[in-house]
């Protein structure tokens, strides 16, 4: 049964219900512990995290079936050899991959497994050859795709397994956005506070007969307003209503993007006869900018565990 023919298995499979407490409280949890103090915090949360469920499932459902990314498999496999300049490195990745190890671990009967390949990748202008008829073209301008930080995540053993992890990430992912949001108030309102005691400690050393006085007061009243302000869009009401938000908007501030390239062995674009098309789902998520991640669903092989070497390339912040 083929990857995403099989997505019809996970509809009708039992959806995790709303209705579940430890969902709700995970997720609220996940974004900010204050949320848990909010009046009937888990009344609230059905309808977003149901909103939200949907949503990850309509994602899911447009990723690629999974490519096997071993080394073996390598120089025959397409994306693989796009994303890995040797077989070795493919090894390395998912041999240095701790989730990798400890799945294997704990499955010592499991000769295979499925998971997501996630790095960021990019294409780039540079200048090649090119091999025209009996001619060979100097200095030619070319595309190519550079990969970086390639890392193994949600490893499962089975596809509905892998696609319901995927779910689960993505609806983390929604939660972590009104998580960047309330720690940004946060900051604004430490600023606030610091701001504030500094013209609270000139207005009271202040004479009211000087004229800087009046001044001063109108500072202190404002930035007063502003603190109050500030203080009450962190109250666990104002916390949920902003989860809600971050659930149920998704599209504001999390994409996926699929994009097709037809690439040679070296990574460039072009139509020749070694070429092969592979396509790349990028996830963006907002971060005030959009952080772009490639993620492409894999199946790997025990075989390619082995202890792992230094490997010090990370990703900044993986998202999956």
């Amino acid at each position: 049964m083929s990857f995403w023919n099989a997505l019809s298995a996970l509809f009708t499979r039992k959806t995790p219900s709303p209705h579940d407490p430890a969902l709700l409280t995970a997720l609220a949890e996940s974004a900010n512990p204050r949320i848990k103090l909010a009046r009937r915090y888990q009344d609230r949360l059905q309808n977003a995290y149901a909103i939200a469920y949907s949503w990850s499932q309509r994602v899911v459902a447009q990723l690629p079936e999974p490519i096997e990314l071993s080394s073996t498999s390598w120089n025959q496999e397409a994306h693989a050899h796009a994303a890995f300049g040797t077989a070795d490195s493919v090894q390395a990745t998912i041999s240095h991959s701790e989730e990798v190890r400890s799945w294997f671990d704990q499955n010592p009967f499991a000769q295979h497994a499925y998971a997501v390949l996630v790095m960021q990748s990019q294409l780039q202008q540079r200048y090649g050859m090119e091999v025209c008829g009996d001619s060979v073209r100097q200095d030619v301008a070319q595309q190519v795709l550079v990969c970086r930080g390639q890392q193994i995540s949600q490893v499962a053993g089975n596809i509905n397994d892998l696609q319901e992890l995927l779910v689960q990430r993505l609806l983390k992912l929604l939660a972590s956005h009104a998580t960047w949001h309330i720690e940004a108030r946060e900051q604004f309102k430490r600023q606030l506070e610091a701001e504030l005691n500094d013209v609270r400690m000139s207005w009271r050393y202040c004479k009211p007969a000087e004229p800087r006085y009046a001044q001063l007061s109108q500072e202190v009243d404002k930035l007063s307003v502003e603190f109050n302000a500030c203080r009450s869009a962190l109250e666990p009401d104002a916390l949920l209503a902003l989860l809600e938000t971050s659930l149920t908007d998704a599209n504001s501030h999390l994409k996926l993007e699929v994009q097709s390239l037809i690439l040679n062995k070296m990574g460039v674009i072009c139509d020749t006869p070694d070429s092969a098309e592979i396509t790349l789902c990028h996830i963006l998520v907002e971060r005030g900018n959009w952080l772009d991640r490639t993620v492409i669903p894999v199946k790997i092989l025990r075989s390619d565990v082995i202890p792992p070497k230094d490997f010090s390339q990370r990703l900044d912040e993986v998202l999956f």
